[in-house]
């Protein structure tokens, strides 16, 4: 996953997640995340899964989509060149 897409999307997990005044430690418990997974997630410092997202949102009470809100077709390109070089 893209480094700066993997940070954006954390980023935006935690916002979400802070405007419902959520701790981990409650999302992890609803989720059957780890508290830790859930930390490097919003931090970008892990990948994670549809599965995982999808644990996440439910336990946060919220459509998948609004993990995605931030996404931005000419910020994040993927540049399959790049792989090859």
């Amino acid at each position: 996953m893209c480094k700066e897409f993997k940070k954006a999307l954390g980023e935006n997990l935690r916002k979400i997640r802070l405007c419902k005044t959520l701790t981990q430690e409650y999302v992890a418990l609803e989720s059957g995340i780890s508290r830790s997974h859930i930390a490097m997630i919003e931090s970008g410092k892990r990948d994670v899964t549809i599965s995982v997202l999808f644990k996440i949102s439910r336990a946060m009470n919220i459509s998948l989509k609004d993990f995605f809100e931030f996404d931005n077709l000419d910020k994040y390109k993927f540049d399959i060149e790049k792989l090859y070089e």
